[in-house]
């Protein structure tokens, strides 16, 4: 996929495992310093979050009172 072409946000509720992992690991390559990524997900996904940091990404995460979860993924500036 290109950048233009990535979800912002990105919607991986519903999807099976492993593939909202996957679908944001492929999204997040895409982004450049400075840039965030809305993922809305279907619960807290713990195992993300070691991937993430590896990459040297930041996230925020978020619930909602309806269970829904936000994620705010961001590659800092240098």
């Amino acid at each position: 996929m290109t950048p233009s072409a990535q979800p912002n946000p990105l919607d991986v509720r519903g999807l099976p495992p492993p593939q909202p992992m996957v679908k944001i690991l492929e999204a997040v390559t895409w982004l450049v310093p400075g840039e965030t990524l809305t993922v809305i997900h279907n619960r807290i996904p713990h195992l993300l979050y070691p991937r993430l940091r590896e990459r040297g990404l930041l996230v925020e995460t978020s619930e909602s009172p309806d269970g829904t979860v936000t994620l705010a993924i961001q590659r800092p500036l240098k």
